[in-house]
């Protein structure tokens, strides 16, 4: 899936050794205790390992960026959730999830800001100035931390792993503080999704 969104800009090669590098990540931090197979970490930690090298390493232009980050973004807020097993109450988290993905795309969106790609028609340039507004009311109304995590990683390119060191944070509390920063966004968004 990566491959497909990045072809022009890095050789699969260098992909397939990106992700070896995850693998082995993975391999050296996986706990069987956390109640993960082996196999559903390892995906993570791979994705993730390709993502972050691709940010670091490779000059892609800024649409395939955005779509980069929410993607990560995405992986971590649902790597965080809660399973529940009542049928309903998963559902309802599958909602709550794919609102917060759409959150995190009109955020990743704001964040990059690119003129080159402005709307054309006057109705959807008064309606992607509303978004813009409404996104930047929702984020002065968050934490401090919060906004600040959101700003980093957004705004900066950095993965919640940096934003966190840089606030002084663990990853893992870094990416608490993303979903529930998302959902905040989410939930103050809502008429917009």
């Amino acid at each position: 899936m990566i491959y497909s969104r990045v072809r022009g800009h890095i050789e699969f090669d260098e992909l397939v050794a990106l992700g070896e590098h995850g693998l082995a990540e993975a391999a050296a931090r996986y706990d069987a205790s956390r109640g993960a197979s082996f196999a559903t970490f390892a995906w993570y930690r791979v994705q993730g390992a390709i993502l972050d090298a691709l940010r670091r390493l490779t000059p892609l232009p800024r649409k395939a960026w955005r779509k980069l980050v929410a993607l990560r973004a995405a992986k971590d807020y649902l790597e965080h959730q809660e399973t529940s097993p009542d049928r309903a109450d998963a559902l309802a988290a599958i909602d709550r999830a794919l609102r917060a993905i759409r959150t995190m795309y009109v955020v990743s969106l704001e964040a990059c800001d690119d003129i080159a790609e402005a709307p054309v028609s006057i109705e959807d340039r008064i309606d992607a100035e509303r978004v813009s507004t409404r996104v930047a009311d929702v984020l002065s109304e968050l934490p401090a931390s919060e906004r600040e995590l959101i700003r980093k990683h957004y705004w900066d390119g950095k993965d919640l792993s940096e934003a966190g060191a840089e606030l002084g944070i663990s990853r893992s509390w870094s990416s608490r503080l993303h979903a529930r920063a998302i959902d905040r966004i989410r939930d103050r968004l809502a008429d917009l999704q």
